[in-house]
């Protein structure tokens, strides 16, 4: 489990930006708290996220032997690569490039909706909680993804029922992302990390690499310079 969890994090080992920490306070529980939380500064004010398409011009081409008729696109940590084979003339490429980025984005953009993310949110619930908590919480819920948390992966205001995302968290495997969910969502329940949250929390049952996936990233980005 954790070996596979360290696979998929070599896709962000070269991501620059914070070093990152964990915090948490009374009214906002985080995910994986760090033992220092006053050394960490916090935003109040969320940020909404807006989808940013991909730069054309920053697109990485690599030429492979392997593909020898097709031609692949994906995600590097924040970089875009799309695979050509070793031949292909360049204004053949610029029109695979186009296109297949732009599926990318469109694919990416309908994921990252706020109906869906709220749509996400409500099957993770049901399915680990054993209810609605988007309809059952004393007030309404709202769950979004904003761009000024960078020292926590998730927070939440149980009395406000609001529930913020890292938008660092958009390319990361789907299991790290529904772990932080999960998370987020318990704590309209449990407001601290005692045995009763981690009840519920162990219903979840990619929590355990989920974690070491971002204690690894967090490592990484604290110890780890870009060559």
């Amino acid at each position: 489990m954790f070996e596979h969890a360290a696979r998929e994090l070599h896709l962000f080992l070269q991501v620059s930006g914070l070093a990152l920490s964990f915090v948490t306070s009374q009214n906002q529980p985080s995910l994986f708290d760090s033992e220092d939380s006053a050394s960490v500064e916090f935003t109040n004010e969320s940020v909404e996220f807006v989808y940013q398409r991909t730069d054309l011009t920053k697109v990485e081409v690599k030429r492979s032997k392997r593909a020898k008729r097709n031609v692949t696109a994906y995600r590097d940590n924040d970089k875009t690569v799309v695979t050509v084979p070793t031949r292909m003339a360049k204004r053949d490429i610029d029109a695979y490039v186009t296109e297949l980025v732009n599926r990318l984005d469109d694919r990416d953009e309908r994921t990252s909706s706020q109906k869906a993310l709220e749509q996400r949110a409500r099957s993770l619930s049901l399915k680990y909680l054993g209810q609605d908590l988007l309809k059952t919480h004393k007030v309404p819920v709202k769950i979004r993804w904003v761009t000024n948390q960078n020292s926590r992966w998730g927070s939440c205001t149980p009395d406000e029922g609001t529930i913020r995302l890292s938008h660092r968290m958009q390319r990361m495997p789907s299991y790290v992302i529904d772990s932080v969910i999960v998370h987020e969502l318990i704590h309209l329940l449990v407001t601290d990390h005692s045995p009763a949250f981690y009840a519920l929390m162990n219903k979840y049952p990619d929590h355990e690499k989920a974690k070491a996936y971002l204690d690894g990233y967090s490592h990484a980005q604290q110890f780890l310079k870009p060559e």
